[in-house]
């Protein structure tokens, strides 16, 4: 048997260099690809948060300019051009952002639980919604993408929408200034401050009588405490720009004073009348509120709880010839006592309510208020109770940093 012997040799195994390339070629082509897909995924993706901040800069922009707009002119054509206007001042993906009239609506917000506001396209407006669209049919292109084309992605179109409220708040104080206002902070009836240098020197009826005869004690009566919190809300409410044009109601039931000069106190009056917006001056409306309750102080205070006349009046107030038609509409109602005439202010909150009119309803000292309740929940306010000067202060407060000036979603 003959055997042979082979002998392997390094060059006997050698790749040809051909394929050593194309195996090159191909590790090369897949870390060409790993690379482009990272950078897809790095460069791109910070490019899409950098124009999605940008698309809602824009948006905002163009909701908030319409909502000015709306509340400035009054006229819905004005406002959905102010807002293509304001959108195209602003750059998206290196263009000026493109909306067209019919990417604008307009409609209503209005405040629900929680502090969160729905828009609504019922309803007198007082909003505007912008809704910002990007390629298709849209009036701004899709946003190219600089490496996503290679993995078949060429662009991307991002959307977003903003609802701007209206800046400009009309406010009616609608206060209580019954014979219950005379009281002290003690929450009994009849209970009056001692010490009053306003008392009245008519003492043939008795004390009572006299008390009742009196202009209320300058700091320790219902009326003092309340005067306190409406300057707090004046104080807080100026803080807002534009301050919101506010008049003043004051109510209690028709009376006549019993004894000379027999004086007739009105169930409601008219103290401070709404500015009209073309001229509005805060601190001239600010002053105006504060003399006409200073001007009360120097009187008695007569009367029963005609609660609905005050807030009948509030409301003719606030849809008069002053009040602007797109305006937020508020009411903030106070009254230590029961509504015990006129008629059901329940009837009178669903009149408010079909005015478009929010009324915010206070109570002080007493512990069941169903009426201003369901007056608050009717017309989609507050309903806040209080039993002390800070609280009620506290409400006033509230109140005022409540009112809608701009909302935007």
């Amino acid at each position: 048997m003959h055997t042979s012997n082979h002998r392997f040799t390094v060059s006997s195994l050698r790749i040809p260099s051909a394929n050593r390339r194309g195996a090159a070629f191909v590790l090369i082509a897949i870390c060409l690809f790993a690379f482009v897909a990272f950078a897809a995924m790095t460069v791109d993706y910070s490019y899409m948060q950098l124009v999605q901040s940008e698309l809602r800069v824009a948006t905002d922009a163009a909701a908030k300019a319409g909502a000015e707009a709306l509340a400035r002119t009054e006229d819905v054509d004005l406002a959905k051009a102010a807002a293509v206007q304001y959108a195209a001042a602003n750059s998206v993906g290196g263009k000026p952002f493109t909306i067209a009239t019919n990417d604008v609506e307009l409609g209503r917000v209005s405040p629900q639980g929680s502090g969160r506001w729905v828009f609504s396209k019922s309803g007198t407006p007082n909003a505007v919604r912008v809704n910002a669209k990007t390629g298709g049919a849209a009036s701004h292109s899709a946003i190219p993408l600089f490496f996503g084309r290679v993995l078949g992605v060429h662009s991307f179109t991002p959307s977003q929408t903003a609802t701007a409220g209206q800046q400009e708040v009309e406010v009616c104080l609608c206060l209580d200034r019954s014979g219950s206002m005379l009281f002290d902070m003690s929450g009994s009836d009849w209970v009056y401050p001692p010490n009053n240098p306003n008392l009245s020197s008519f003492t043939s009826w008795g004390t009572t009588w006299q008390n009742h005869l009196s202009p209320p004690h300058p700091t320790d009566s219902r009326w003092a405490v309340l005067r306190d919190a409406v300057n707090v809300f004046l104080e807080e409410a100026g803080k807002f720009s534009p301050p919101p044009r506010t008049s003043l109601v004051t109510w209690g039931t028709d009376y006549t004073m019993p004894i000379s000069p027999s004086t007739f106190f009105p169930s409601s009056t008219t103290d401070v009348a709404l500015p009209p917006s073309s001229n509005a001056d805060w601190t001239a409306n600010k002053v105006l509120i504060q003399n006409a309750i200073r001007s009360l102080n120097a009187n008695p205070m007569m009367g029963g709880t005609n609660l609905s006349s005050g807030l009948d009046r509030a409301v003719s107030i606030l849809k008069g010839t002053n009040s602007s038609m797109y305006t937020n509409k508020v009411i903030i109602l106070m009254t230590d006592g029961q509504w015990n005439a006129g008629r059901d202010p329940v009837q009178a909150a669903y009149d408010a309510r079909g005015q478009g009119i929010t009324v915010h309803t206070v109570s002080m000292l007493t512990s069941s208020q169903t009426s201003l309740q369901s007056v608050a929940t009717i017309t989609g306010g507050k309903y806040i109770p209080t039993s002390n000067q800070a609280q009620l202060r506290a409400a006033f407060v509230e109140l005022a940093n409540s009112l809608p000036v701009v909302i935007t979603d």
